[in-house]
């Protein structure tokens, strides 16, 4: 953790709450809120991109507890970061000490248990600057995961486990194509080409229909425009478009 900066998400799905916490925590120079969440899905997916060193979540939400939002994400997090609970019931205290909370904050909070919690963590933080370098790395590693999501729910994976992305014109969405089984995953609806893209730099669109992953392109023949991924994809038969294939040669270093 950067002792300068601690980067905070805020898992809420009352908006006036997350408001005022927000709000609260901006006295602290070294606090940074870098995202707020109201619906579980997408603070799981949040939570594992970003992997804040704070993590203020919700105890009850529709549809999904904090406690087992927290169980759902666990393996994707990384060790050191501090789960602060908060929730109008204290029935939950046990359950997150239970969960290896960081602290529990009761709704509605006083400045004063704000304050005496942000000092806790500082004092923390100071103490575990020395942070081991296994630790670091796993942080690190963790970071590179991603979660994406398909109409049955999110799916934990990292940019090289993924081969490709093909848009199902039938359906109206893109499913994903995993290199290891080539099993596929349909996408929830509204997901479009500029947020696969966005996911990392390595994934570049051939065609209206197909994103694949660079790391499995093996060449592009000069007239057909075939593309040859390298084994054990050989057999898959994919097109570059003329249209972007004029754009493929301004994100490729062509010699």
């Amino acid at each position: 953790m950067n002792a300068n900066e601690i980067t905070t998400v805020i898992v809420d799905d009352e908006p006036s709450c997350i408001k005022c916490l927000e709000s609260d925590l901006s006295r602290f120079p070294e606090i940074r809120v870098v995202a707020t969440c109201t619906s579980p899905d997408n603070a799981a997916r949040e939570i594992v991109r970003l992997q804040p060193d704070l993590l203020f979540i919700d105890v009850e939400m529709p549809g999904m507890t904090g406690l087992e939002l927290l169980s759902r994400i666990q393996s994707d997090i990384h060790p050191d970061m501090h789960i602060v609970f908060y929730t109008a019931y204290d029935k939950y205290l046990l359950d997150a000490i239970h969960a290896s909370a960081f602290d529990y904050l009761l709704k509605p909070y006083k400045l004063k248990e704000l304050d005496d919690l942000i000092n806790r963590l500082r004092a923390h933080v100071a103490k575990d600057e020395k942070v081991n370098i296994e630790q670091s790395l796993r942080k690190l590693l963790i970071r590179s995961k991603f979660a994406v999501q398909t109409i049955s729910g999110l799916v934990f994976v990292k940019c090289e486990e993924i081969l490709l992305f093909q848009y199902l014109r039938e359906l109206r969405c893109w499913q994903m194509m995993l290199a290891a089984d080539r099993k596929l995953y349909k996408l929830r609806m509204g997901t479009t080409a500029k947020d696969l893209l966005g996911i990392n730099p390595s994934f570049v669109q051939i065609s209206q229909d197909y994103i694949v992953n660079l790391d499995y392109l093996c060449s592009i023949e000069n007239v057909t425009l075939k593309c040859e991924l390298y084994p054990p994809f050989t057999d898959m038969e994919l097109n570059v478009s003329q249209r972007y294939y004029r754009r493929l040669r301004d994100v490729l270093e062509i010699l």
